[in-house]
């Protein structure tokens, strides 16, 4: 290891007494990580402070280096390198700590607030960070494989990538996955460069009108996803309940006070539930609702059988909705299917669904954008 001016800065010097000194055994993730895995990081550690110190809002006060509250894209590598040791899943507090540790943020800074003051700074970049890290396929989420939720681990995709990567990386680098680079707003399995998304550099070349629209469609995407997973993990019964719940919020349903039915458990007959066309119930409209894993087909045998079901019903409108998505060969089903009108709404589409009729979310904020009455002025 160099003994360079960097290695006397006191975050760094914390941050390796604490866990290679004879603090080690109550830090490291309750000890969950390797020791031994780990020792390579305070170079790292050393070289990502070093990159920050040349950052716009940095102070420097003799060899003490005091910067900002790090941005999502700079809690990336850290946080990469802290799963990439581990062998277990990590919930989102103790990486938050260890992560924190990294960048010896002080007291004033670990808790500083975003904006519009209504969540932490620091938890929100790092959730950011982690949510690219994953769409990227170099971390897991621990509910998408038996685990908790709010925990995480490195794939081995990831332990790969971090290890070409020792001096750290940013979204441009995570670009090369096409998971990512779909998310990010370029062109899946494309070979046209000019198709790809927008660098960071790019990015600050854009009006601010089009970066807080861009901005205001991740924000919409990662609210769709998150919600999703919260959806995903209610019980069935539940998600009928939610189901029907949405459907009044858009609208359907004869009254407030009796919207929608849902059928008992044990014999719904392929029908979770029943609601009203319009409030002067003209007719019905039958939904069945399955709570799977997002990542799970629904095939076109299984909205067969929820034709059937209608049938049995003498109906000829359904709605059949699901945390999953739909084969291609279930939407042309319903597309020929005689006599019988049936939409297919999936995970996705449900999530964004219930935030345009704010079912299970809350307004945060609102942002306003005015422009110069020209005819106020020419009047």
């Amino acid at each position: 290891m160099s003994s360079s001016a960097r290695v006397e800065h006191p975050a760094v010097l914390r941050y390796a007494f604490t866990h290679f000194g004879t603090q080690y055994s109550s830090s490291c993730i309750a000890g969950i990580c390797d020791p031994q895995m780990r020792l390579y990081n305070i170079e790292r550690i050393m070289g990502w402070r070093h990159k920050r110190s040349s950052l716009p809002g940095t102070v420097h006060i003799g060899k003490k280096i005091t910067v900002a509250v790090p941005t999502y894209e700079e809690i990336m590598p850290p946080t990469l390198a802290v799963l990439s040791n581990c062998d277990k899943y990590v919930s989102s507090k103790e990486l938050d700590a260890e992560t924190i540790e990294v960048f010896g943020l002080t007291a004033e800074e670990r808790a500083e607030r975003t904006p519009s003051g209504n969540s932490n700074l620091y938890k929100n970049n790092a959730n950011w960070a982690r949510q690219y890290l994953k769409h990227a396929g170099l971390i897991d989420f621990g509910y998408q494989h038996g685990g908790k939720r709010g925990t995480y681990r490195a794939t081995d995709a990831g332990r790969v990538f971090q290890a070409e990567h020792p001096e750290g990386f940013g979204v441009d680098d995570l670009l090369v996955f096409p998971t990512f680079a779909e998310y990010y707003g370029g062109k899946h399995g494309s070979d046209d460069k000019q198709s790809k998304p927008k660098s960071t550099e790019e990015s600050e070349q854009l009006t601010p009108p089009e970066i807080m629209e861009k901005a205001a469609k991740e924000i919409r995407d990662a609210l769709a996803e998150e919600l999703l997973q919260v959806v995903a993990s209610m019980d069935d019964y539940d998600f009928e309940f939610l189901v029907a719940k949405l459907l009044v919020a858009m609208g359907y349903g004869q009254s407030l006070d009796e919207p929608t039915t849902v059928t008992p458990k044990s014999n719904d007959g392929g029908i979770d539930g029943i609601v009203k066309e319009d409030r002067l119930g003209f007719d019905n409209v039958y939904f069945q609702a399955k709570r799977w894993d997002k990542d799970t087909t629904v095939t076109k045998p299984e909205v067969q059988k929820f034709s059937g079901a209608l049938n049995g019903q003498h109906a000829n409108k359904g709605l059949f909705i699901t945390t999953a998505r739909f084969s291609e060969g279930a939407r042309k089903y319903v597309e020929t299917v005689s006599g019988q009108r049936i939409v297919l709404v999936d995970g996705v589409t449900l999530a964004h669904l219930m935030i345009d009729y704010n079912v299970g979310v809350t307004e945060e904020k609102t942002y306003v954008i005015k422009s110069v009455d020209t005819d106020f002025f020419e009047g």
